[in-house]
């Protein structure tokens, strides 16, 4: 026990950073030989607004053992600590108070003491009991985090293809958002999800892209068409005008690309789509920072009740999934017929005017509405299309972005001033 309590102290004074131990509810009580050590860099830091020096820490605590390079993972050892605490509360429970309580209490009684005192021990000592975050003393862990960003901006977001969306979000979709992208049926909201994720692949970050409706040989040909401007209608059927240079552009496409682009269509997933699929894809790719679900219908929506309660559950779980991981979850949903119908209007030449969805116009589960941070609403006629910022943190909420879209062409863009001369 102590030797875990040396390792996990040691591990975060190489690090210096003991705020991860809030995330995994640490607190005094989990250690027994280490509790004064806790103690003293809890109030260095307070004092000194940093973690002490292993040095320091060890001409303080006479007991404190430094093991410096702990290979251990830190998630794992404040684990195993509140496994410890668990086990010798359990004994403490049933040597002392359990033989009191057995010799005053009737058995219905004792069982029901047992019970709940059993209970307590578990969510007290439970790793997955977040204790959460006070704002009032976690100054030095936000001062850590705007560092981070100032250092790493690039890598706390992600831009968008389309520089005014990108804008209007504040810099693009952060790492940890769930992105709503909805869209009448057959109108390329699949064809604006892929144009996100070949963006973001293009930009340096890792995707990870679920596609239930296309077989693969589908989606990776839209991504070369995306990516490299291949007409697709001639990639389908292997008659390509510019074969030369498409053979030749497939060419970088090897082992030497550490960025990865992972594509898994219906073939991949036998037992269907599943949040516990992707959270086993997500641990295999630590490298990923944005996951594509294209078809929240198409999901294994678990659970006994009806269907849309099934799928309120499921996006809960997909906004605590996408947090979880850091990483951007961009997930496609459909808007009803009937929300196509009441939108519907011609200008007047008779052509149906573009007009994406409401936010109100959502289908199945208000919850995708709901759980999500950004809601994106698309709609796409003869090559006009609209993106309705539906849903943001930023003041631009129902700012409507227009795009010009040629999708056997691979070309979604922003009309410039070029394009009306």
């Amino acid at each position: 026990m102590a030797n875990i309590e040396n390792r996990l102290l040691s591990k975060l004074l190489d690090e210096g950073n003991t705020a991860v131990l809030n995330k995994f509810n640490i607190t005094t009580a989990d250690f027994t030989l280490q509790k004064d050590t806790y103690l003293f860099i809890r109030r260095y830091i307070k004092e000194f607004g940093q973690a002490p020096a292993y040095t320091e820490v060890v001409a303080e605590c006479p007991n404190f053992e430094y093991m410096p390079e702990i290979p251990d993972n830190v998630a794992y050892m404040c684990k195993k600590l509140k496994s410890d605490n668990a086990k010798r509360r359990s004994f403490e429970l049933l040597q002392k108070e359990a033989t009191e309580k057995f010799s005053t209490l009737n058995g219905s009684e004792f069982i029901s003491w047992l019970h709940e005192e059993t209970s307590k021990i578990k969510e007290v000592t439970s790793s997955e009991v977040f204790a959460g975050t006070n704002f009032a003393t976690n100054g030095a862990e936000r001062k850590q985090w705007y560092m981070e960003s100032k250092e790493q901006r690039t890598y706390q977001y992600i831009p968008t293809p389309y520089p005014s969306l990108t804008e209007w979000l504040g810099g693009g979709f952060e790492l940890g958002d769930y992105v709503l992208l909805q869209a009448y049926t057959n109108r390329g909201k699949s064809w604006i999800a892929s144009d996100i994720g070949i963006s973001a692949w293009a930009s340096g970050q890792g995707v990870l892209h679920y596609s239930p409706e296309l077989s693969k040989k589908q989606q990776l040909q839209r991504l070369d068409t995306l990516h490299g401007h291949f007409r697709n209608s001639e990639l389908k059927v292997g008659d390509l005008q510019q074969e030369a240079q498409y053979l030749n552009y497939l060419e970088r496409f090897n082992d030497d690309v550490d960025t990865p682009y992972i594509v898994k269509t219906m073939g991949d997933l036998p037992k269907g789509l599943s949040i516990e699929g992707i959270e086993a894809d997500l641990q295999m790719n630590p490298n990923i920072k944005m996951v594509i679900i294209d078809g929240f219908g198409l999901m294994n929506h678990k659970g006994a009740d009806s269907n849309r309660n099934n799928m309120t559950n499921t996006s809960r779980r997909l906004r605590q999934l996408f947090g979880k991981y850091g990483v951007v979850g961009v997930v496609v949903h459909q808007v009803p017929t009937s929300a196509e119908k009441e939108n519907r209007s011609e200008d007047e030449t008779g052509s149906r005017i573009v007009e994406p969805p409401r936010i109100d116009q959502y289908s199945e589960t208000v919850a995708v509405i709901q759980d999500a941070c950004t809601v994106l609403n698309f709609d796409q006629h003869q090559g006009v299309g609209k993106i309705r910022l539906a849903k943001a943190r930023t003041p631009h909420v129902d700012e409507i972005l227009e795009l010009q879209c040629d999708f056997d062409l691979g070309y979604i863009k922003e009309p410039s001033i070029v394009d009306f001369i």
